[in-house]
């Protein structure tokens, strides 16, 4: 019976995990397309204008128009996007969260299709800045690395099952507060010195922002893993076993994975 519930839960975690894996992929191909279909009408998508252009090997590069040069509509334009629609992402991951708490707030659950909108909602609201993204280093390669990220974020998930209960992850619990204080440090500075609490320090050298994403591009990987790991050990408790403790799970995970891949984007744009 044991077995059964682990079983059960891990798939519920797996099932939600991977559906809002599948949607952020889908839907950062269908807002490129469209981007492309924009382009080459000489239309506005998204509040914002695109050229065609090619790259070195001959294949079409879309770019947002004026997103380089400060000062202009199309650079205010598309910091607006991204503000925007991070702000609303950071929003919905708390929606989500609040949903998720109700039962303990209020004394009766919500419906499981609520919160797992709402998970699905917030997915939907960080594809326009990795789209947006992608579109100003190279879309034909960096989609690609895009799309190996987030496989290789769920078979992280993956590893850490099959790790389940072994001695390499006690260990790694260990030893990911001590891995994680160079992160904290660095961001922590930009809170005391800027202000800023969330995104990439502005007031270090471009060098070591990049230093730091192959830094991080390690860090939560291996935070995947040990989460993974955790997963068949929340199943095994009847009173964890449930929709909504699985989509919480689930949540955690790609809020993870969304770390993962705003670090790739800093390891592949420009710097020292």
């Amino acid at each position: 019976k044991g077995a059964l519930v682990e079983t059960s839960f891990t798939f519920k975690v797996l099932f939600f995990y991977g559906f809002i894996l599948m949607l952020l992929i889908s839907s950062v191909v269908a807002f490129i397309q469209r981007c492309r279909i924009s382009a080459k009408k000489g239309e506005m998508f998204f509040f914002l204008e695109f050229e065609e252009s090619y790259d070195e090997k001959g294949r079409l590069d879309l770019l947002p128009i004026d997103s380089d040069n400060e000062g202009t509509e199309g650079y205010e334009r598309i910091y607006e996007a991204y503000g925007f629609c991070f702000g609303m992402f950071v929003l919905f991951i708390f929606f989500t969260m609040m949903s998720l708490a109700w039962e303990g707030a209020v004394g009766y659950q919500l419906p499981t299709f609520i919160p797992f909108s709402l998970m699905l909602a917030t997915g939907l609201w960080i594809t326009p800045i990795f789209a947006l993204l992608i579109l100003e280093l190279n879309e034909n390669d960096v989609l690609r690395i895009f799309v190996l990220t987030i496989m290789g974020s769920f078979l992280s998930v993956s590893i850490g099952l099959l790790l389940s209960g072994s001695i390499y992850m006690e260990i790694l619990g260990l030893l990911l507060p001590l891995f994680f204080l160079p992160l904290l440090i660095y961001h922590l500075q930009s809170l005391i010195f800027l202000g800023i609490a969330i995104g990439t320090p502005w007031n270090v050298n471009p060098k070591v922002r990049k230093i730091m994403a192959w830094y991080g591009m390690v860090w939560f990987p291996l935070l995947l893993i040990y989460q993974g790991s955790q997963i068949t050990l929340l199943g095994s408790n009847e009173y964890k076993d449930t929709w909504a403790n699985a989509i919480e799970v689930a949540m955690l995970l790609f809020i993870n994975t969304v770390e993962i891949i705003f670090r790739m984007f800093e390891v592949l744009g420009p710097g020292a």
